[in-house]
């Protein structure tokens, strides 16, 4: 009986230790997913409002969204304003989920 019991409670804690992994991998791809939104659209408006070295601004931000595992799903380009959306696809516990994140940069004008 009291094997029975231990055994249940390893069995609880091994179930709650993969939640926690799995919450824990789910955090930091949304992290991930984020920070190449960010990093995409800082890119894409710096290409936009160079003086030395214009570039097209979504072509700019789709390669630095590559170089952070991630692809851009829209890119559009206000005023001075770059507006990035990208997604990146991750398997938590073996199941693929498809992450979003939007990020804007640009001198607001």
């Amino acid at each position: 009986s009291g094997t029975v019991l231990v055994l249940g409670v390893i069995g609880v804690l091994l179930a709650l230790a993969v939640g926690v992994a799995a919450l824990i991998r789910a955090q930091a791809a949304a992290g991930r997913a984020r920070l190449a939104a960010d990093l995409a659209a800082l890119g894409g408006a710096t290409a936009l409002n160079s003086i030395t070295a214009p570039a097209d601004p979504c072509a700019v931000a789709g390669g630095v969204a590559r170089a952070n595992g991630a692809v851009v799903q829209s890119c559009e380009v206000r005023g001075s304003d770059c507006l990035v959306e990208v997604s990146s696809s991750v398997r938590i516990v073996g199941v693929p989920e498809i992450l979003r994140a939007r990020a804007r940069a640009g001198t607001g004008g």
